[in-house]
């Protein structure tokens, strides 16, 4: 679909021989504002067209807003092919990628994006199902999560996989500018290596480390999804919040009543 009021490029409802229309539409491209990919054919058309025109801000000049509904299928040389060449042109303020589930492709994608150092002002890593890891299986690691440094982004969603990688997160400089935070953990129990080959971090999800950490005095908006009790309490206690006017919790559990179940 072409909007010609908005400038938007939704790839998803464009077939393969609009696409091929659309490349001589140089007018309309410098002038696109959104555009939205898939997995169709037409999707990857653009992308490759996209990409090749190096760099990318010299067809689309203006796009503030990139949209991915099935990210996975771009992992390999996004980063470098396209967010890159993006962040340099500054016009990019919102990225939204849609992750079918938290596996090791995702895990990759934040590792890559880490460290190439880049980020947006809108930043959202969207995972489409509702479905947590097997606490047996590892995927991937974000052990990169702690050379942090998005210094762009004032909104942010992502999916971590241990409690303690929110300190991260919320340390003093990694996203200096972080005024809303939507989290989701996906393993709430912590395993005795949870890096597999990477060194176990030195860090723990304790209100003496989350003060001694970590910066909250620009945060206004705080989401957390499936977190125990326990762990929301120490945050609350140890997390300097100042302007924090929302706070939000999901799938909140206390694992004192599984262990009262369990007969333990």
């Amino acid at each position: 679909m072409i909007d010609s009021q908005s400038f938007l490029l939704n790839t998803k409802l464009i077939s393969y021989s609009e696409m091929n229309q659309i490349f001589v539409m140089h007018s309309y491209l410098l002038e696109l504002r959104t555009i939205i990919l898939s997995n169709s054919c037409s999707s990857s058309a653009f992308y490759k067209y996209w990409t090749k025109n190096l760099p990318p801000m010299s067809i689309t000049p203006k796009v503030k807003q990139l949209i991915l509904l099935n990210a996975s299928y771009y992992i390999y040389g996004l980063v470098d092919s396209l967010l890159i060449p993006l962040s340099v042109g500054n016009s990019l303020e919102y990225l939204h990628l849609i992750f079918q589930c938290p596996d090791r492709t995702y895990m990759m994608f934040i590792t890559f994006l880490i460290q190439a150092q880049i980020s947006f002002h809108t930043m959202i890593f969207e995972i489409e199902k509702d479905w947590y890891c097997d606490r047996e299986v590892v995927y991937s690691s974000l052990s990169e999560l702690k050379n942090l440094h998005w210094s762009s982004t004032v909104q942010l969603t992502l999916t971590i996989q241990f409690p303690f990688e929110m300190i991260f997160i919320l340390e003093t400089n990694a996203i200096p500018f972080l005024e809303h935070l939507y989290i989701t953990v996906e393993q709430e129990q912590l395993r005795i290596n949870p890096y597999l080959d990477a060194p176990p971090p030195q860090i723990q999800f304790c209100e003496s480390d989350i003060r001694q950490m970590t910066d909250g005095t620009r945060l206004q908006t705080l989401v957390l999804r499936h977190l125990a009790l326990y762990n929301v309490i120490i945050l609350i206690r140890s997390f300097n919040m100042p302007l924090l006017n929302k706070l939000t919790l999901v799938d909140i559990f206390d694992e004192s009543y599984t262990r009262f179940d369990n007969g333990s």
